[in-house]
């Protein structure tokens, strides 16, 4: 399968964003918390959507052979 250049310039962005901060989660979330709450009092419109639950598949058994 081909890398995408746009998928991999996407993930080391992100790899690079979560070293900033010792690759402790919450540390990065307080962040990102911080920089919305910043653009808010920007003026800038910030989208919040409501949490969805996960949709539960059937399972179905298969038969073997």
């Amino acid at each position: 399968m081909n890398e995408d250049p746009i998928v991999q310039e996407a993930r080391e962005a992100g790899r690079l964003y979560f070293a900033r901060f010792n690759h402790d989660l919450e540390a990065a979330f307080e962040d990102l918390r911080r920089q919305t709450e910043e653009l808010r009092r920007a003026g800038r419109e910030v989208v919040s959507l409501p949490p969805r639950r996960p949709q539960i598949q059937p399972v179905t058994a298969k038969k073997a052979g």
